[in-house]
């Protein structure tokens, strides 16, 4: 390579200079290899992308695969690798090209905008993960520093773009958390697919995001997501004064960034981000709107309802007084601060209007959707994903998948298996996820080898699984929703729900699946009784397919989209 200047000429007849790396080279005689003049051009802030300011050896190109990707900024991903692969670099201390510019060339239409923030982040990332892969420890600090750059490039144009855009904004705020990593997330990005992309500009935001010290900022499928951590100041000694100064903190970082007099959607997924929902309702007339996915009791009394209601009348313990705080937090939450609440289940709609007072002219009851990822394989494919994850052909799989938390019933299921596992010795259990492996594992003590703990694992995998697995165990003790069995179902995976709340709704009372009931003082052994006459083949399973027309009819992502498209609509004509 032989590296060069550019002179830039504007239409006024103007002209500047951009590719001087006389510090790079101060004899103007010095030839590197690739590696080495890529990091002293980083160090010394010399390096600038453009192919046009270097001459290339035809064979670098063709030798090592060298090319273009994407529509725009394809430079910022042809040279690193140029350089990389180089094995001479020198200077030519003069301009070689000239560079006409004009207001109509693409990279100063706005609209255009957008599309260029994705390229740099998509270059970014590419990047990242070729220096992960291939780069020894030395170059990869240089490699490090312009992926970075590349982020802060890319958050920079979509800021422009967004400050002069007059799309509708959407703001989904959400937390980072064990819960965001299953329902929940799943939730937001379910939610941030259902606006065309013509007519929004939209945003998660994460809170509460940890193992990071400055704000990450990402940008992928035309949604840019931030994930704002709490200040390192903060993090010892949490107060309340400390969480009003985090709202502030994040209501002015996020809010600086949208153009006045425009209308900003934000849609709440916890209760506990009253602060910041307040700043947004007050400071820039914000619509809130809020999906309940679960409240703070129904954990603690492990969904009770009844035992609710006797505590809010006459609350005798501390306990009991927290939970009735909690409650009325929730409760402020939503009658303070939200326009629209939605309700993802029948039950929970009934919940917000008879126990919380909330009036039915603020509420929706919107099922949650799920894209329909399900895959079809053939025996042949099945048997080679039994190899991959070690199985016998012979081997007959149940898996459970969530959070390893009490409320999910995982521990009572792991002790009711190991009750029979003598009685079926074919078969395996499978739980997926994170949580209290270790509660777990003392549970499995001395059957280890017949149940296989995952941790958590991505969707890919876990649908893998339910590809080669029998039957789909789901024994929340409460669960207000259920997401988990309507993606078992959706993967043709019979399924054995807990006879509660949402699981109760998914499968229609037994229709599209098969119940039992815990015994609140035998729960291990009442699971036990399940799980026998279902291994022994006492419950009719019936049509694979019946469960699967249940998820594609009632909680289709289409319906979902739909039904939040009515909803937002609603909000606007308020």
């Amino acid at each position: 390579m032989v590296i060069g200047s550019v002179c830039y000429c504007d239409e006024d007849g103007t002209s500047f200079r951009m590719g001087d790396r006389s510090y790079t080279f101060p004899t103007q005689t010095e030839v590197f290899s690739g590696k080495e003049c890529f990091c002293r051009l980083i160090e010394n802030g010399e390096y600038i992308p453009m192919t046009y300011s270097s001459l290339y050896r035809r064979s670098l190109i063709e030798n090592n695969g060298l090319h273009f990707e994407g529509t725009t900024h394809d430079d910022e991903f042809f040279t690193p690798y140029a350089f990389y692969a180089a094995e001479r670099v020198t200077y030519y201390p003069n301009d070689f090209y000239f560079y006409r510019l004009h207001d109509a060339s693409m990279m100063h239409v706005m609209e255009r905008f957008r599309e260029r923030a994705a390229s740099l982040y998509f270059i970014a990332e590419k990047l990242e993960s070729f220096i992960d892969d291939q780069l020894v420890e030395e170059v990869k600090q240089a490699y490090r520093s312009l992926v970075e750059d590349l982020r802060n490039q890319s958050q920079r144009v979509y800021e422009q773009a967004l400050a002069a855009s007059t799309r509708h904004c959407l703001l989904i705020i959400s937390g980072e958390s064990t819960g965001n990593q299953y329902g929940v997330g799943t939730y937001v990005n379910q939610l941030a697919n259902c606006f065309d992309r013509d007519m929004w500009d939209v945003h998660v935001v994460i809170l509460y995001a940890h193992q990071q010290q400055n704000v990450k900022w990402r940008y992928e499928n035309g949604i840019a997501t931030y994930d704002i951590p709490i200040p390192y100041e903060f993090q010892t000694g949490w107060t309340k004064s400390k969480e009003n100064q985090y709202y502030r903190n994040v209501f002015y970082y996020i809010a600086s960034r949208i153009p006045t007099k425009r209308t900003v959607y934000c849609h709440f997924n916890f209760t506990n981000h009253y602060g910041l929902a307040k700043l947004f309702r007050e400071r820039i007339q914000a619509k809130i709107l809020f999906t309940l996915h679960y409240t703070e009791w129904s954990f603690s009394l492990l969904g009770d309802r009844q035992q609710m209601e006797r505590i809010l009348v006459e609350p005798k313990t501390q306990w009991q007084k927290i939970i009735v705080s909690r409650f009325e937090a929730e409760k402020k939450f939503m009658t303070d601060c939200c326009d629209k609440i939605i309700a993802i289940a029948r039950h929970s709609y009934d919940m917000l209007r008879d126990l919380y007072g909330i009036p039915e002219t603020q509420l929706a009851f919107i099922p949650n959707g799920l894209q329909d990822t399900y895959v079809e394989r053939s025996h042949e494919e099945r048997d080679a994903l039994r190899v991959k994850y070690g199985f016998g052909k012979q081997e007959r799989l149940i898996i459970f998948a969530g959070r390893l938390a009490p409320v999910k019933g995982v521990t009572e299921l792991v002790e009711a298996f190991g009750r029979i596992r003598n009685l079926f010795p074919q078969f395996r259990l499978i739980v997926a996820g994170s949580g209290n492996i270790m509660g777990c594992l003392e549970k499995a003590n001395p059957f280890w080898s017949q149940v296989t703990f995952t941790g958590f694992i991505p969707k890919t995998q876990l649908f893998e699984l339910y590809a080669i697995a029998e039957f789909g165990i789901v024994p929340s003790i409460h669960e207000e929703f259920g997401y988990v069995a309507v993606e078992m179902m959706m993967n043709k995976l019979p399924v054995l729900v807990h006879q509660t709340t949402g699981l109760r709704e998914i499968v229609a009372d037994g229709a599209f699946g098969t119940m039992f009931r815990f015994d609140n003082v035998h729960r291990v052994e009442s699971l036990q009784v399940a799980l026998e006459a279902l291994l022994s083949g006492k419950y009719s399973l019936g049509n694979l397919e019946v469960g699967r027309e249940r998820m594609l009819n009632c909680y289709s992502l289409e319906d979902f989209r739909e039904r939040i498209g009515t909803v937002y609509h609603s909000v606007n004509a308020l």
